[in-house]
């Protein structure tokens, strides 16, 4: 069985990659939408948005206490939230309308992208100072959305990536805090 504690990393990974294949697949979006693919590439976008909200509270949960990433990471972990959440808003009313959402919902992409990318970097700095996660996965978490942005429809991939890897590390952290399994021997000696 999965621990819920990774469902959510392992659901924006699988999120990303849908929507970042249907998107190499089908070459645009169009809009308004006229197509499977069109809602395919919607809510994949919108799954991965809300997934990544508590994917990175998970991630949170896993640096708390001693050798955790401190206050700057939870205020990284908070910051990259709000991000995504304020992104969500306008994409999920985008795949519920089957069209672009109201104007005004346009506004929230820029602070949430920079809440994002802020969070990041607090985030980063705080995993690299807590030594939880591998440090050359600290040092690359700032760069996973220019490098998403950057490069275009296939750019989401960084994010499957980024949270691929990060499910892994709370799985071994998962395994690592499970008590050991008793030896076939061990009930013999108490019995």
């Amino acid at each position: 069985m999965l621990p819920t504690r990774a469902v959510a990393p392992l659901t924006a990974a699988a999120a990303a990659l849908t929507l970042g294949v249907t998107q190499l697949a089908t070459g645009h979006q169009n809009i308004p939408f006229v197509t499977f693919a069109d809602y395919l590439i919607e809510g994949s976008y919108a799954l991965y948005l809300v997934a990544a909200v508590f994917a990175v509270l998970d991630l949170r949960a896993a640096h708390t206490g001693p050798g955790g990433w401190g206050r700057l990471g939870d205020m990284g972990a908070g910051l990259y939230a709000l991000g995504h959440a304020l992104l969500a808003v306008p994409v999920v009313v985008t795949f519920v309308r089957g069209d672009n959402p109201p104007e005004v919902l346009f506004t929230l992409f820029t602070p949430g992208l920079v809440a994002w990318l802020l969070g990041l970097v607090l985030m980063a700095v705080g995993a690299f100072k807590g030594r939880r996660i591998p440090r050359a996965v600290a040092v690359a978490l700032p760069a996973t959305l220019p490098l998403t942005l950057a490069l275009g429809d296939p750019g989401v991939l960084v994010e499957v990536v980024t949270w691929a890897v990060l499910a892994a590390f709370l799985l071994r952290q998962m395994r690592a805090a499970e008590p050991a399994a008793p030896h076939a021997t061990d009930w013999q000696h108490h019995s």
